[in-house]
């Protein structure tokens, strides 16, 4: 049995996740596997693996089904002790999987998440507590750098770890055992939240979930789906599945109050992009549009 399987979901993403590839098996463990699970992919990516990097093993779904659908057919055929769900935008630097992998040596750590940074080193939001309405006001208004006002601040370390309620799923190991009941990840979210819900769940099956903080990924952040790149995220994918998250953890009633405050910040925000920031208009209306149609 392989200590690591590293699974990397894909979709039309061949050069990204050729480097990523490069970079996992630069670094991994001796007893390591690397999975690239290929969402439909059709630019090629699977061939270009198969020719570049023989050792990586590709498993593809015959048409495009979304994140979640590829991360759970790679993480079903892993073999590892512990599994990582790595972004195909992600760049894993030398000691970052042993470290994630020593991590585990804590019998009670079911997840744990890399401690994501920028490619100049700057810090991105690697994971959290429970996400309530003003941390979701946070998100969808972009005042992204004052986030930290709008979550709570009981954070428990334990030596390298940061313990929180969720990790992000850009670079996320557990063990196979939570996968068994904590998994797989939820199918209905358009590509966000699947992380939220996993670790939730393995928190209510009495696992820890925790930052590695020494364990540092360098993430592309939005790489995969931010399309002309002037937002690090897609808002018609993002605010819907927060919206749909939302209503399933807290309920209908607690729904039909936030997508009237969350619909209403997202058009201040459409306003005022539409003067300052106009290269990012046509975005966010197509995502106030969805959160609005969203059916939670």
């Amino acid at each position: 049995m392989p200590d690591l399987s590293v699974v990397i979901p894909t979709f039309n993403t061949a050069s990204m996740t050729l480097r990523c590839c490069r970079a996992v098996l630069a670094s991994m463990p001796e007893a390591s596997e690397v999975i690239v699970a290929d969402d439909g992919s059709s630019d090629g990516t699977a061939e270009l693996l198969a020719r570049e990097v023989p050792s990586v093993r590709v498993v593809r779904l015959e048409s495009n089904r979304g994140f979640a659908p590829a991360a759970n057919l790679g993480v079903g055929v892993a073999q590892g002790r512990i599994i990582l769900l790595l972004n195909s935008d992600a760049m894993v630097p030398d000691g970052a999987l042993q470290t994630l992998v020593a991590a585990f040596d804590d019998s009670l750590l079911g997840v744990a998440g890399a401690r994501l940074v920028n490619e100049d080193g700057s810090p991105q939001w690697s994971g959290g507590q429970t996400p309530t309405l003003p941390w979701m006001i946070g998100v969808v208004s972009g005042l992204g750098r004052f986030a930290g006002l709008f979550r709570r601040k009981a954070e428990h370390r334990l030596s390298c770890l940061c313990e929180v309620d969720w990790v992000s799923g850009a670079a996320m190991a557990f063990r196979p055992e939570v996968w068994k009941t904590a998994g797989p990840l939820e199918e209905r979210f358009r590509f966000y939240c699947q992380d939220i819900e996993f670790c939730l769940r393995a928190h209510k099956d009495g696992w820890r979930v925790a930052i590695v903080e020494n364990a540092r990924v360098v993430h592309a952040i939005g790489g995969t789906v931010a399309g002309d790149g002037t937002l690090r995220h897609d808002p018609a994918r993002l605010w819907p599945d927060l919206l749909d998250w939302g209503t399933s953890h807290y309920g209908r009633r607690w729904s039909l109050a936030a997508r009237i405050v969350l619909v209403t910040v997202v058009w201040a925000r459409v306003a005022w992009s539409a003067v300052f920031r106009r290269k990012q208009t046509a975005a966010l209306i197509r995502g106030a549009r969805r959160l609005q149609r969203s059916d939670s």
